[in-house]
């Protein structure tokens, strides 16, 4: 697990390597399946901070356990939104982060009147009014099993390599998924 990278994201204070590890059950099924959510407010507006947070994460807790995900850590800052769940496998990121982002919304400017111009002088020509969020998220999946881990795996149960060969272009199997470092 990383060490606090990211001073305002912090997986110590959430324990998260301990919530990745788990392995939740479905009627049928077993899985372990998380998502890390990021979005932000339309121009990136420094907004979420006060009472609009704490109203922010009582929307997104109820989202969530009405959506059936679970809530495994969320961070709020004033310009953007950590948020780390559990899911389940027939839950699709998109509509998580859609039906989120759309019922925090609608929501906070039921609460919060002044969200609907986003902290602007109110102006009735001005269409930028009607999204609170901007179109685009982040969403990385993360488990506790390397691409290593599985492949060492699947070769013990057959006794022999089942990879010949690796889509990421190294034939060592070294190569882990997300190494994005330039």
């Amino acid at each position: 697990m990383v060490k606090n990278e990211y001073k305002h994201f912090n997986p110590v204070k959430h324990k998260l390597d301990v919530k990745v590890a788990v392995v939740r059950k479905g009627f049928h099924c077993k899985h372990n399946i998380n998502y890390h959510i990021i979005w932000i407010p339309k121009y990136r507006k420094k907004l979420l901070n006060g009472k609009v947070a704490e109203v922010l994460r009582t929307i997104i807790e109820g989202q969530c356990k009405e959506i059936g995900a679970e809530m495994l850590a969320l961070e709020i800052m004033p310009d953007h939104i950590h948020l780390f769940v559990g899911a389940k496998p027939t839950h699709k990121p998109c509509d998580i982060i859609h039906k989120i982002k759309g019922n925090t919304s609608i929501q906070l400017r039921r609460c919060f009147p002044s969200l609907k111009y986003l902290g602007y002088k109110p102006n009735p020509y001005w269409k930028g009014y009607k999204f609170l969020w901007a179109s685009g998220y982040y969403c990385g999946s993360a488990g506790h099993v390397s691409q290593d881990a599985v492949k060492r795996y699947i070769d013990e149960q057959q006794g022999k390599d089942v990879f010949e060969y690796s889509i990421f272009g190294d034939s060592t199997g070294q190569t882990s998924i997300g190494d994005f470092s330039c």
